[in-house]
This record gives structure tokens, sequence and C-alpha cells, in this order.
């Protein structure tokens, strides 16, 4: 059965390989820098990844992951996580943890959810930031030049995540892309989302964009890069 890493950090594509293995050590060091009295939440952790890097850093009780999946959970490495909180329990824990992360992260999860959905998971983030929390949303960047040349790359692989030629000039120039729901409220591609719009919402939501970064090469903004990361606080600035 194909694990969650076999497809992203461990995969045989070397470009994508290197792309999800650097893509962590990039977030902790260029986007958030973790402090040590943080209470961290990872929403949408998947295997848990994420906090083998942060491990030797924090308290394991002050690390918290959520994440629908079972299967996914349960790839999870104990030797590392152990201490650390994994659950797919969303209601317990709004009921005993609100208003209790100085820290959350939410990479790769929301280019994959219907309106209905988003709408769920931001109110949930909220409800779970502290005052003063920063919350922090990674997503893909598929419009433009990079939404283009990754819709090429995906036809030429076999036309996966639903790509064409006429999809990947639609995306050149930030055009609508029909999206086909492969769950309940989920998106299983990535073609066809659009990052413009996520700002606009998240804008709409009451959260204050404190930051926004592009990933790897910061300096070439969303021109040609992977992802974007929105640095966000709860509420608006006053």
């Amino acid at each position: 059965m194909t694990s969650y890493a076999s497809y992203t950090r461990n995969t045989r594509e070397l470009l994508k390989q290197i792309a999800h293995k650097r893509r962590y050590r990039q977030v902790l060091d260029l986007v958030t820098s973790p402090l040590p009295t943080d209470r961290v939440l990872d929403y949408g952790c998947a295997d848990g990844h994420l906090f083998s890097f942060l491990v030797d850093k924090f308290e394991r009780r002050n690390l918290v992951g959520y994440d629908p999946s079972p299967k996914l959970l349960s790839e999870a490495e104990p030797s590392v996580l152990a201490g650390a909180q994994l659950t797919t329990d969303i209601d317990s824990l709004l009921e005993t943890q609100p208003s209790s992360f100085t820290l959350i992260y939410c990479m790769e999860v929301c280019e994959h959810l219907t309106d209905r959905s988003l709408d769920e998971l931001l109110q949930n983030i909220t409800s779970f930031a502290s005052s003063h929390a920063r919350i922090i949303i990674g997503v893909p960047i598929e419009t433009g030049l990079s939404g283009f040349l990754k819709s090429i790359y995906r036809t030429a692989h076999g036309g996966r995540q639903s790509a064409s030629i006429a999809q990947a000039f639609r995306s050149l120039f930030s055009m609508k892309v029909e999206r086909e729901l492969t769950d309940v409220e989920w998106y299983g591609a990535h073609t066809g989302f659009s990052h413009i719009r996520l700002r606009e919402i998240l804008k709409h939501k009451g959260f204050y964009i404190s930051k926004t970064l592009h990933l790897p090469f910061l300096a070439l903004r969303s021109v040609l890069n992977n992802e974007i990361y929105f640095v966000c606080q709860r509420g608006r600035r006053t």
C-alpha cells in the first residue's frame, strides 16, 4: 500500500522529492522561527513529518497534530513523535483546547477544500488560536507562469491531476479551471486552485496577513515558485 511519504518527500521523482524535503526546513527557518515557548498545532498534519523537525526544540506535550485520516496518522514514526498528541477527533480538540495554540501550521490543505470545508477549517483555526498566535497557511501556486509549467509537466507525465494543455493556458492567465470532487468536500488535484482567491477569503474571514513568502526562491515571488505562505494573525489589525 502506498504511503504518504512515498508520493511526497520520498517519491522517485527527483524534483518533487527535493521540493518536499526542502519545504519543511524553509518553512521553519524562513517563515516562522518557532519559539521554545510555543504550543504548536499542525492542522492537517498527515503523518506528522513536520514534528520531526521540532521534537528536539519543544516539550512533546506542546506538539499537537490533527488529521481526519486515521491511515495517515498511523504512518507517523513512533520513535520520533512519542509524547506528541496526534488525533482525528476534531470535536474533542475544539472542546478541550480552545485558544490554546500560539503557533498553528496548515500546509497543503486549503487547496483541496471546497468553500464549505474551507470555511469550517478557518473557523476551527480561529477557535484554536490564542490572541497573539501566528498562523501559517501554505498552499501551492497554480496560476501564472508557475501554474502553466506545472500543468505542462503533469500533462507530459500522463495527464496527472487532470492536467491538459488547455488547462495549462487557463492557469497561465489565471482563468477559472473547473475542478472535480474526488471525495466529500475534497478536490484531489491542485489544478484550478487559486492562491489569489484564498488570500481574499482570508481577509474576508478576518485574518490579518502580516507577511507573505514565496518558496523555494524568495526573490522570484509568485512569478516562478512552487508555494506561497501566508503568515496570519487572528482578527483584524487595529
